[in-house]
């Protein structure tokens, strides 16, 4: 600390500079990065929602006239969305009637109790989202949907976020450092010459 009392008012000057632009920046950069990734996140959700929404509606005549293959093959078109890793059709005994797998040897997950009057509910696990979603056919549950997204966008999205705040946030310091060089002529130089 009293390193820093005996610093010239220019070195004092080009500090304040660089750590107020610095602070600055990280404030707005944590900002910027935190809500997109809720934002992100709210998205994945709503897409897993309405995957499991069309999954459910399609699946109904499946369900009521007991066809399982049928089911499987309109879960087969989940192929297309590369971050469903996996889903599952259930009965409304909680009895697994058709799924999906990217693995193979992925097991079908225990179904969690949903609140009263809740049809849905999503929650976040080894970097995947899951959603369970209730389906009622005139009132009554007939089936179970489960659907399961890898959130591995969202991880690399921060990284590149990280690199370019990283990126920027030297650039700024920089740009810092000169504007504090060149206001050390105009300002600290005149007042050094003042007090000699």
């Amino acid at each position: 600390m009293s390193r820093i009392r005996d610093y010239s008012i220019t070195k004092k000057l080009t500090w304040m500079n660089m750590l107020v632009s610095g602070a600055a920046l990280l404030l707005a950069c944590g900002a910027f990065i935190t809500t997109d990734t809720i934002l992100y996140r709210q998205g994945m959700v709503r897409n897993l929602s309405v995957e499991a929404q069309m999954i459910a509606d399609n699946s109904v005549s499946a369900l009521l006239f007991n066809d399982p293959k049928s089911a499987a093959n309109t879960l087969a078109a989940l192929h297309a969305s590369p971050q469903v890793t996996a889903a599952w059709i259930y009965t409304p005994e909680g009895q697994p009637f058709a799924n999906y797998r990217r693995d193979p040897k992925l097991q079908p997950p225990i179904l969690p109790d949903l609140p009263p009057g809740q049809t849905e509910v999503h929650w976040y696990k080894d970097r995947r989202l899951a959603l369970v979603r209730f389906v009622t056919f005139h009132g009554k549950l007939t089936a179970i949907v489960y659907i399961e997204s890898d959130m591995g966008g969202l991880y690399e999205r921060l990284e590149s976020y990280a690199q370019i705040s990283l990126g920027v946030l030297v650039i700024s310091l920089l740009a810092a450092f000169v504007i504090s060089w060149i206001s050390r002529r105009v300002v600290a130089k005149p007042i050094q010459d003042l007090s000699a």
